[in-house]
């Protein structure tokens, strides 16, 4: 293994900045359904 380079769990550099990216585009994704709900019940 190249030594330098930014590993997080197992993943070079880039795939590092893949995986956060992935997780700030699915979080707010996974809420939608609730946070909508959550909304719709308050107005009635």
């Amino acid at each position: 293994m190249p030594q330098g380079k930014a590993v997080f769990l197992g993943l070079n550099q880039t795939g590092v900045i893949a995986f956060i990216v992935l997780i700030l585009v699915c979080l707010p994704l996974c809420w939608l359904p609730f946070v909508i709900d959550s909304c719709k019940g308050f107005e009635s």
